[in-house]
């Protein structure tokens, strides 16, 4: 007697559900800022030019984690750039002026208030790099016999906006505000800013903003002093969000 076996009807495959614009982003931006880590670390065991490069790469990442902070939490986010000269009262501004990098994003509390917070710890550009700060770069900024091209349209100067008295909260709950990791403090910094639909929104005049980066005499709690107007790199960063590799102080 054959037994009857009973047909099963094949189980539906759920279908596979794609990735979204935004995680893509934050892939992207987790991928670069990786890449960009790595090529600080040769760079520590290179030369200047090693280090710029690695600067270049981590400052790529950097911009496109903020762009996929606002859009993931739909809402402003900017890249923030440490620029309280020294010196000051905390000799810490020396060595994180125009270096100390950091992502923070706007968030509501629920009492309502407005607040800006880190999305992670604050990132140090590899020696000598600094930040081009927007024009016109300070004369005691120049080693002696250094020169820049302060014309905002054409030079190696970056077109960030400025805030004085900035402080923000750290990833905790915390309640106190902070300035790079000190708490209480505020201070003055350089930012880009995206809105919740991933485009700049601190730069209207249709032109890319412009980050530079050059080498530069560091040393004890002073100013850095730039060694080369013709050392640069760094990006363009279009309306959209779109990123461009500048490799050279007359791509600007």
């Amino acid at each position: 007697m054959r037994s009857l076996r009973t047909s099963r009807a094949p189980r539906p495959v759920a279908p596979r559900r794609g990735y979204t614009l935004v995680e893509l982003l934050v892939v992207i931006g987790v991928m670069v800022l990786l890449a960009g880590v790595g090529a600080m670390a040769l760079a520590g065991r290179g030369s200047s030019g090693a280090a710029l490069s690695g600067a270049q790469s981590i400052l790529a990442g950097m911009v496109a984690s903020t762009r996929a902070q606002a859009a993931l939490h739909q809402t402003f986010a900017r890249l923030i750039i440490h620029a309280q000269q020294p010196p000051a009262a905390n000799a810490l501004d020396a060595e994180m002026y125009l270096r100390q990098l950091q992502v923070i994003r706007r968030e509501t509390l629920p009492s309502g208030a407005i607040v800006w917070v880190a999305t992670g710890p604050s990132v140090s550009l590899p020696t000598p790099i600094c930040v081009v700060p927007p024009p016109p770069v300070p004369t005691n900024h120049l080693r002696s016999g250094v020169s820049w091209n302060n014309n905002a349209a054409t030079g190696p100067v970056s077109t960030l906006l400025t805030a004085t008295g900035f402080s923000y909260r750290g990833q905790s709950a915390a309640a106190s505000n902070q300035f790079f990791d000190r708490q209480g403090q505020s201070g003055r910094i350089h930012y880009l800013e995206f809105g919740p639909d991933g485009t700049v929104v601190s730069n209207t005049t249709g032109n890319p903003t412009k980050i530079a980066l050059t080498t530069a005499v560091l040393g004890g709690n002073a100013l850095p002093a730039f060694d080369s107007a013709t050392t640069v790199r760094g990006l363009f960063v279009r309306r959209n969000g779109a990123v461009a590799m500048v490799d050279s102080s007359t791509g600007f």
